[in-house]
C-alpha cells in the first residue's frame, strides 16, 4: 500500500510547497492623488528636505519593502535615500531600530515622472498594528509633487540630509503624507482587503494622530479576533485607499474612482478581498440623480467583473445617510441613494454587503445620520460613529 501511495505523496509535496511559499502582501497602502492647493498650505517643495513620516501597519512581518509613487507629477523625483524605524511619540523614533532602504543595491533612487518603484526586501521586524516612521531625504522634488492629502498624520520637515540621530523637534508640520503609497511584507498564510471609498474612509472627522478611522478600527478588530473563516487571525492586512471628495463617475479630489480602481484596488499585494464604499459624492454634487445612481451601478459592474476575474471576493457598503448636509441634500438625491443601496442589498453579483446605512441612520429620521455619531455637517461620522463601522465592518466580513 505504502509503495502505491508514495508515488502520489512526492506529487504532492512540490504542490504544498508552492501553497506556503511566502508572498507579498500589503499591510498599509494609501491613494496617491496630485496636489489641491487649497488644502496644502505648505508650498510643497521638497527639495533639499527630509520629510518623517508616520503609518499604522495592519499586520506585521519580518521582512518589508516600501513603495514609493511619482506616478502624479509631471516631474522625476530624486531621493538620497529612506530609512524606516519603529516610531514613539510624534517625530520621535527608536533610534536603534532604523534602518535604510534600497532600491536596485543602492539607497539613492531616481523615480521617473509617472511611475512608482518598490524597494529592495529589507529584514526589518514589523509587529501587528504598530506604528513606524518612514523618513525619506529628497534631492530634488517636483514642484507639484505626489501626495496624499488626508493623511490625518502629522508629517515633520527639515532641510538638508537627516538620519536616525538627527533632531526634528524643530521640523515645520504638515497633515499629509509625500510619495509613499505602500508597505508590504513577507508572508505564506496572510491576505489582505482593499478598500475603495472617499472622505469617509479616508477619515474625515476623525482625530489626527490617533488612527482611529473606521478602516483603522476594523484592522484592529480583525488582527486581534478570534478564528473566522476567510481570512486568519492576526494575518489580515487592511488597505485604506479612500481620497477625500472622491467620485466613481466624475473628478472631485484624485482621479475618478473607475479611472483609479485598477491601480489603486487591483494592483495591491496579496488580495482576497475588496470593499467598495464610494457614491455619496457622486450623489451630493449629481444635477441628474436618477441618470447618477444608474451609471453608479453600470461602473460597480465593471469592477465587481474586474475583481471576480482575479478570483477576488466583492464586498459593498450601503451609502450613509446625508440629509441635514447643505449643498448636498435633495429629495431627488435620497431617492437616489436609496436605489443604489436597494441595488447593493438584493444584487447577487457581489459577495456581501456591509449595511452602513442600517448602522449609521437614525432610527426616528432614516435620512439622517444619527446625532451623537457625526461632526455637524451631517455627512461625515466623528470618531465614536467610525468606531461603530469599523467594529460593524470587521464583524460582518467575518461573517461572509
Amino acid at each position: 500500500m505504502l509503495k502505491k501511495l508514495l508515488p502520489l505523496l512526492l506529487l504532492l509535496i512540490p504542490l504544498t510547497a508552492h501553497a506556503q511559499q511566502a508572498r507579498w502582501v500589503g499591510t498599509w497602502a494609501c491613494a496617491p492623488q496630485t496636489v489641491d492647493k487649497t488644502f496644502m498650505p505648505y508650498n510643497n517643495q521638497m527639495t533639499d528636505r527630509s520629510v518623517r513620516q508616520v503609518i499604522k501597519v495592519s499586520i506585521g512581518g519580518n521582512t518589508v519593502r516600501l513603495r514609493l509613487s511619482n506616478e502624479m507629477s509631471a516631474e522625476p523625483v530624486e531621493i538620497t535615500s529612506v530609512y524606516i524605524a519603529h516610531a514613539t511619540e510624534g517625530h520621535s523614533i527608536r533610534r536603534a531600530s532604523a534602518k535604510y532602504l534600497q532600491f536596485g543595491k543602492k539607497r539613492h533612487v531616481n523615480i521617473p515622472a509617472g511611475k512608482a518603484v518598490f524597494s529592495d526586501a529589507l529584514r526589518f521586524r514589523l509587529a501587528p498594528l504598530e506604528r513606524v516612521a518612514i523618513t525619506i531625504n529628497y534631492l530634488k522634488a517636483p514642484k507639484s509633487p505626489t501626495v496624499h492629502m488626508g493623511s490625518r498624520t502629522t508629517s515633520y520637515i527639515l532641510r538638508g540630509v537627516t538620519n536616525a540621530y538627527t533632531d526634528f523637534k524643530t521640523a515645520f508640520q504638515e497633515d499629509h503624507w509625500f510619495n509613499i503609497a505602500g508597505l508590504d511584507v513577507l508572508d505564506a498564510n496572510a491576505s489582505s482587503i482593499a478598500i475603495l471609498g472617499n472622505s469617509i474612509t479616508d477619515g474625515k472627522g476623525s482625530t489626527t494622530n490617533a488612527q482611529d478611522r473606521w478602516p483603522d478600527i476594523m484592522s484592529a478588530a480583525m488582527n486581534n479576533g478570534t478564528g473566522f473563516n476567510l481570512f486568519k487571525v492576526g494575518k489580515t492586512g487592511v488597505l485604506n485607499l479612500g481620497i477625500g471628495n472622491n467620485r466613481i463617475l466624475s473628478t472631485g479630489l484624485g482621479q475618478p474612482g473607475k479611472v483609479r480602481f485598477d491601480r489603486d484596488i487591483l494592483e495591491q499585494r496579496g488580495l482576497r478581498a475588496i470593499i467598495i464604499f464610494e457614491a455619496i459624492n457622486d450623489l451630493g454634487t449629481s444635477v441628474n440623480p436618477e441618470e447618477t445612481a444608474r451609471q453608479l451601478v453600470t461602473e460597480y459592474l465593471v469592477m465587481i467583473k474586474k475583481a471576480h476575474a482575479r478570483g477576488l471576493k466583492v464586498f459593498m457598503g450601503t451609502i450613509t445617510p446625508f440629509r441635514g448636509c447643505k449643498g448636498y441634500f435633495t429629495e431627488e438625491r435620497e431617492k437616489a441613494r436609496k436605489v443604489v443601496n436597494s441595488w447593493i442589498r438584493t444584487t447577487h453579483d457581489i459577495d456581501g454587503f456591509i449595511d452602513f446605512d442600517a448602522l449609521m441612520r437614525d432610527p426616528a429620521n432614516p435620512e439622517q445620520l444619527r446625532r451623537e455619531w457625526q461632526i455637524g455637517d451631517w455627512l461625515h461620522p466623528n470618531p465614536a460613529g467610525y468606531k461603530q463601522m469599523g467594529e460593524y465592518a470587521a464583524t460582518m466580513i467575518m461573517r461572509l
